[in-house]
């Protein structure tokens, strides 16, 4: 198993442009447009994507709102299943194990299950992850999927316009 400082950064930004496509193209589906994401400076290791503001917040007595909540925790599942889609292309000997991406969004995660209180913590993650899964190896969601993370990786940053072209273009919408 690679130590991560070991592995190039330009692997690591490629990891990271998945990972934030992985949330675009969740995001996308669920019809949560991005305004940006980007690959912060220097390196573009880390990442960040933004989505429009909701317009109103999340009641608890909303099963609306519930269901809204487990699309977020979908969407922010999305990262990391993106990230792994690119850490299991075949050849790819850099494999760093555990990763920490995946941090931040657990962190982001925690309003949105404290507004479920689910019983099974882990099950409702479970359930999001396999749901971002089965979106993003959809073969026009894995296309958009590699378009938006070469994008991310070349540009650094993208916006919604380039999203709704590209996935478009790809998924035929």
């Amino acid at each position: 198993m690679a130590i991560l400082d070991d592995i190039p950064a330009e692997i690591r930004r490629a990891a990271c442009a998945f990972h934030e496509a992985g949330h675009i193209v969740v995001g996308w589906e669920h019809q949560r447009h991005i305004t940006h994401a980007w690959l912060r400076p220097p390196h573009g290791i880390s990442g960040e994507t933004c989505f429009e503001p909701y317009k109103r917040g999340f009641r608890s007595d909303s099963p609306v709102d519930l269901r809204r909540a487990e699309i977020e925790i979908t969407i922010l599942s999305a990262g990391y299943c993106g990230e792994m889609i690119y850490w299991n292309e075949e050849g790819l000997k850099w494999y760093p194990g555990a990763i920490a991406s995946h941090e931040d969004d657990l962190r982001q995660m925690r309003p949105y299950i404290a507004l479920l209180p689910p019983q099974d913590e882990a099950a409702l993650r479970a359930r999001c992850a396999t749901a971002a899964t089965a979106i993003l190896y959809r073969p026009a969601m894995l296309a958009a999927q590699a378009a938006i993370a070469r994008r991310l990786f070349e540009r650094r940053r993208i916006d919604c316009d380039e999203v709704d072209e590209i996935i478009g273009r790809v998924a035929g919408r």
